[in-house]
C-alpha cells in the first residue's frame, strides 16, 4: 500500500486489491460482510463486549469464477495419494465432501460432522490410529511435556482414551462431545489439577501443564509452573507443546499479552536450553459469526483479535527459536476457518466457550500425529 495520509482518514472508505489463489476444480461465487467499523473488533478498547452486527458487502450474483479441470495440476485430487506425508501442522489445506474423493477413502484422515475430510495441498497426511501413534511416540519422544487450557484437555482425552472419547454415535452429539466437558475427568484425574501426568504408550508419556492462556487469572499463576523443582519433577523432554491464545484473547490486553510473551520465551531459554527439545506452538481456536453474550464472563472474542494474537505468538516464538531449534506451528485455528460457513455459524451457536466438538478434535490430532511420526 503507498503511504499517504488519506489511508488513515477515519470518515473515508478504503478499498484494497488482494490476490486469491483458486487452487481446486469448482465454480467459486464471492461473497462477503463488514465485520466491524471503527476497530470495534478489538474488545479490550470498550468496556463491554462489542455485539457483531455484520453488513453484507452488495456482489453481483453473476459474478462467478469458473476453474476448470487440469489433469496436470499438483493441486488435483487424484494427485493427492502422490504427494509426499505431512511433516508439519501447519499446511495450507482444504475441506473435500467425502463424496467427492476420487481414491479409497481408507488413505483419509476421519471426516467431520458435516462428512468433510481436510486434505493439504502439498502434504498427504497418514490416517494414524490412536494405538500407531502410542506406538511411535514410545519410539520417537518418551517425554512430552504439553502446556495448554481446556481445547488441549480435550485433544488429550481422546490420546488417554485411544480415541474411545466421544466416539460413539449415540454420544457425538452431546453437550459434552459437542462443546463443554468441564466437569468430566481426565482419564482418572481431576482436570483442574495443574499437572498430570499420562502414559500413552509401553515407553511413552505426556506431562500436562493446566494453563488458561497467559493470563492473570491462572489459578496457581502460569509462572509457578518454572519452579525451583520444575528440574526435578520431569526429565528433559524431546517435545515442548505450547497451546496458547484462547484464554488471552479473552481475558488480557495486547500489551499485557506481549509482555507475558517475553517472559514466557525467557523462562523456555532457561528451563529448556537443548535444541534437541522441539517446540510445537498450537494457535488458538478459530472464532467468528457471534460474539460472546455471557455476563459473568464477558469473554472479548473475535475473529480479527484471535488472529492478530495467533499471527504475535507464532511469530514471536519463530523469531526468538527457529535459528536454533525446530519449531512448529499446530494450526488448528486454519482448520475451522476454512470449513463452509454453516459449520462454523453452528459452532459458534452452540459453544459459548469456543471448544472444537470431538470430530474436529480428532483432525486436529492428525495434524499432531502426522508432524511427530512421520
Amino acid at each position: 500500500m503507498v503511504k499517504n495520509a488519506n489511508n488513515y482518514a477515519c470518515n473515508s472508505t478504503h478499498i484494497y486489491e488482494a490476490d486469491v489463489i483458486l487452487k481446486d476444480i469448482d465454480v467459486f461465487v464471492p461473497q462477503g460482510y463488514m465485520e466491524y467499523r471503527q476497530a470495534r473488533w478489538n474488545g479490550e478498547d470498550h468496556t463491554n463486549t462489542q455485539p457483531l452486527v455484520p453488513e453484507p458487502l452488495q456482489i453481483s450474483s453473476e459474478l462467478q469464477v469458473h476453474v476448470a479441470s487440469n489433469d496436470i495440476s499438483k493441486f488435483a485430487l487424484d494427485n493427492y495419494l502422490n504427494l509426499p506425508l505431512c511433516t508439519e501442522p501447519d499446511s495450507e489445506g482444504r475441506w473435500i465432501s467425502i463424496d467427492a474423493i476420487p481414491f479409497d477413502k481408507s488413505h483419509l484422515p476421519k471426516q467431520d460432522n458435516f462428512e468433510r475430510v481436510w486434505l493439504p495441498y502439498n502434504c498427504r497426511l497418514y490416517p494414524y490410529s490412536y494405538e500407531e501413534f502410542a506406538e511411535c511416540t514410545s519410539k520417537k519422544h518418551n517425554l512430552i511435556h504439553w502446556f495448554g487450557d481446556s481445547n488441549t484437555r480435550r485433544a488429550l482425552k481422546k490420546i488417554s482414551s485411544m480415541g474411545s472419547w466421544c466416539s460413539k454415535p449415540d454420544e457425538v452429539n452431546t453437550q459434552l462431545c459437542k462443546c463443554n466437558d468441564n466437569a468430566e475427568s481426565l482419564g482418572q484425574q481431576d482436570p483442574r489439577l495443574p499437572m498430570i501426568p499420562i502414559n500413552i504408550g509401553p515407553h511413552s508419556k505426556i506431562m500436562h501443564f493446566r494453563w488458561g492462556g497467559l493470563t492473570q487469572i491462572n489459578n496457581p499463576p502460569w509462572l509457578n509452573t518454572f519452579s525451583s523443582d520444575f528440574a526435578n519433577i520431569t526429565d528433559t523432554p524431546s517435545v515442548a507443546i505450547f497451546a496458547l491464545v484462547n484464554w488471552d484473547v479473552a481475558f488480557s490486553t495486547r500489551s499485557f499479552f506481549i509482555q507475558q510473551v517475553e517472559i514466557l520465551l525467557d523462562k523456555i531459554t532457561e528451563y529448556y536450553p537443548s535444541a534437541s527439545t522441539e517446540i510445537i506452538v498450537r494457535t488458538g481456536q478459530y472464532y467468528c459469526c457471534a460474539y460472546d453474550q455471557d455476563i459473568f464472563w464477558k469473554r472479548k472474542f473475535s475473529r480479527l483479535r484471535t488472529l492478530y494474537f495467533n499471527q504475535y505468538i507464532t511469530q514471536a516464538f519463530q523469531k526468538r527459536f527457529g535459528n536454533e531449534r525446530r519449531v512448529s506451528i499446530w494450526d488448528v485455528s486454519q482448520l475451522s476457518e476454512r470449513r463452509p460457513y454453516k459449520a462454523r455459524e453452528e459452532a459458534a451457536q452452540t459453544c459459548a466457550p469456543n471448544h472444537a466438538r470431538a470430530e474436529l478434535v480428532d483432525i486436529e490430532n492428525q495434524l499432531l500425529f502426522n508432524r511427530l511420526c512421520n
